[in-house]
C-alpha cells in the first residue's frame, strides 16, 4: 500500500471577492490577510480554483505553433472583479505573494467539477486520435505549468464531470499527464485527484500515477470504502476539511481524522469565502495540529 507524506493543504477560489466591493490588493481583502497573518506559510500545496479547458489559441498558453492545432490546453477560468480585474490577474498576484511570503509552497491548479464536458471535448472535439489527444494535452499541460512556474494539476472530480468523462478517457488523460510529468527531471510535478464520487475513473491509472487523492468527506455521501471496492489504494486518500461555513474547526477535523480515518494528508475548502477570517485562523490551526512545534 502506498504510504504519503504528512501535508496541510487547501483550496482558494478566485472568483470571489471578500468582504464585498473589495479587490485583491484592497488592505481589508481576504487575500491579503493571507499574507498579513501568514497563512500561505500554514499551505503546503495550494489549489487555484478553477480552471477550465480551451482550444489552443493565439492567445493560450501554449500558443500554435508551439501547440498543435486543434490541442487542448489549460486555463484560468474567467470571472469579473471590481476595477475591471480578472481571475487571471489574481492569478498571478497570488503565486506571486504565496511565493514570497512561502518560498517552499507547491502551487497546483484545480480543474473546475461543473462543466461536464471539460474532459471529454479534448477528445470529442479533437482531429486527433483518442491517445494522441491525449498527449497533446499532457504536452500542452506541462508548458502551460512551466509558464506560470505552478507545482502541478488537480482533478475535481464530481457530478457533471466526473460522469460525463468516459472511464478510456480519464485513463488516457491520466496516464498521459501522469508520464508527462515523470519525464520532467528538473521539477517534482503533483497529480491530484479529488473526488465526490468514483464515476467512470479508472482505478489502475490513479493507483499508478496519482500522488494523493483528495477524498470530499464533507460531502456528506463521499465514502472511502467505495473507492476501494472500486480499486483504488486507500494509501493515497487524504482527508478533505471543510472550514467553509464553519462546517469544521482545525481540532474537529483533526480529531475525525484520528479516530476513523488515519491519514497523513488533509486538503481543505477553502481560504476565502465571506467566512474568510474563520477559515483561515482554522488552516493555521490545522498545520500547528499536524505539525507541533
Amino acid at each position: 500500500m502506498t504510504t504519503t507524506p504528512r501535508m496541510v493543504n487547501a483550496w482558494i477560489f478566485l472568483n470571489e471577492d471578500e468582504p464585498p466591493n473589495t479587490t485583491y490588493s484592497d488592505p481589508s481583502s481576504c487575500y491579503q490577510s493571507l499574507i498579513t497573518r501568514d497563512v500561505y506559510g500554514a499551505v503546503d500545496v495550494l489549489y487555484l480554483c478553477f480552471a477550465t479547458t480551451v482550444p489552443v489559441g493565439p492567445h493560450t498558453v501554449p500558443s500554435p505553433p508551439q501547440a498543435p492545432a486543434g490541442s487542448y490546453t489549460l486555463q484560468m477560468g474567467a470571472a469579473s472583479h471590481p476595477k475591471h480585474l480578472t481571475n487571471q490577474d489574481y492569478m498571478d498576484w497570488i503565486i506571486r505573494d504565496a511565493r514570497v511570503t512561502n518560498p517552499e509552497i507547491r502551487i497546483a491548479m484545480t480543474l473546475n467539477w461543473g462543466d461536464g464536458a471539460l474532459l471529454s471535448a479534448i477528445f470529442d472535439n479533437s482531429p486527433f486520435p483518442p491517445e494522441q489527444a491525449a498527449e497533446h494535452f499532457a504536452t500542452n499541460l506541462v508548458a502551460y505549468l512551466r509558464h506560470y512556474g505552478l507545482d502541478g494539476f488537480d482533478l475535481d472530480w464530481e457530478s457533471p464531470l466526473c460522469d460525463d468523462t468516459t472511464q478510456e478517457q480519464f485513463r488516457l488523460l491520466v496516464i498521459a499527464i501522469g508520464s508527462h510529468f515523470e519525464a520532467q527531471t528538473d521539477r517534482k510535478y503533483i497529480l491530484t485527484l479529488s473526488p465526490a464520487a468514483v464515476g467512470h475513473l479508472d482505478a489502475p491509472a490513479v493507483n499508478r500515477y496519482m500522488d494523493f487523492i483528495n477524498l470530499q468527506l464533507y460531502s456528506g455521501f463521499t465514502d472511502p470504502a467505495a473507492f476501494t471496492a472500486a480499486g483504488v489504494d486507500p494509501g493515497l486518500f487524504a482527508y478533505g476539511a471543510k472550514f467553509e461555513s464553519s462546517y469544521q474547526t482545525a481540532k474537529g477535523a483533526y480529531d475525525d481524522n484520528t479516530a476513523h480515518y488515519g491519514y497523513s494528508i488533509f486538503t481543505c475548502w477553502r481560504l476565502n469565502s465571506d467566512n474568510y477570517a474563520f477559515e483561515q485562523t482554522q488552516q493555521k490551526a490545522l498545520h500547528a495540529l499536524v505539525f507541533p512545534d
